[in-house]
């Protein structure tokens, strides 16, 4: 995790005398590994444990955890150059190779912050899953739709409805053994919060694939959380990091299902082939 842009993204959330703190890591970008909480109190005009609540705020367990982190975060920033989508010179080439250097970072990112133990229950839920309901809405939803499709391939029964209607009504079916995936970048989407909420009534095991923030609604409402990495809302960022995160973790799932049986799995994949091959001119 990048701990200065993530701080940066989550400046809303802090109170006063946190962002005193965040300032002073932002505005300086000084690797503070030498520090003590009572020095980076002194010098931000804080106090100790405010610097010691900031830290585990932003995800560390404690304040050494964060310095470490931040000083690698400084050396990676040193070494890298600023991207953005869209640069001045919009030729070909450069958007060829923009593209490509901006999905090398996302995925950087995302695994960074991807939690190995977390994708592993992930995983052995859906294994284990009678049914899986998709909760998506808007590019999540396409998200949500490549993961139906994957799994129809492989005869794992899926719900994944486009209309928001029906997967709120769906959710409010869900049985014993069921699994609920909710896939929203923000972590805010309200169709989506809803449907969380008719699965936790009925003590449906939820897999969140949401943005890491703060404040995540989505998140602090699932069992399990598979978080991607928190980008810019503008243009030059917009949905293209975030679609791309989430279908490298949907890839990721998919094949740690496909694991455990990878014989099987791999038959069904050339039976399902076979079935619309003769579509083909």
């Amino acid at each position: 995790m990048d701990v200065l842009q993530y701080i940066k993204q989550n400046y809303d959330s802090f109170t006063d005398s946190e962002k005193l703190i965040a300032d002073y890591l932002l505005e300086t970008k000084e690797s503070i590994i030498t520090m003590s909480a009572k020095k980076l109190a002194s010098i931000t005009k804080t106090s100790a444990p405010t610097v010691v609540r900031f830290a585990k705020k932003i995800g560390f367990n404690s304040l050494n955890e964060m310095k470490l982190k931040l000083s690698i975060s400084l050396d990676k920033m040193d070494q890298a150059t600023e991207f953005q989508y869209l640069d001045r010179d919009l030729g070909t080439r450069n958007i060829i190779y923009s593209i490509k250097n901006s999905i090398d970072s996302i995925m950087e990112q995302t695994v960074n912050l991807l939690e190995e133990e977390e994708l592993d229950k992930a995983i052995e839920l859906l294994i284990n899953a009678k049914d899986i309901y998709i909760y998506s809405v808007g590019v999540s939803a396409l998200v949500g739709q490549d993961f139906y499709y994957k799994l129809s391939r492989i005869n794992k029964r899926c719900i994944s409805h486009i209309d928001t209607h029906l997967q709120i009504t769906s959710s409010v079916l869900m049985q014993p053994g069921d699994v609920a995936i909710a896939i929203s970048y923000s972590g805010e989407t309200n169709e989506v919060i809803r449907c969380i909420e008719n699965a936790i009534k009925r003590k449906i095991p939820v897999i969140a694939i949401t943005k890491a923030s703060i404040n995540n609604k989505i998140a602090d409402l699932a069992d399990v959380v598979l978080r991607v990495p928190a980008v810019e809302k503008s243009l030059r960022e917009g949905a293209i990091s975030s679609r791309i995160s989430q279908l490298a973790i949907i890839d990721m799932l998919f094949i740690g299902m496909a694991r455990n049986n990878i014989k099987e799995v791999e038959e069904q994949l050339i039976e399902t082939r076979k079935a619309v091959k003769e579509l083909y001119i």
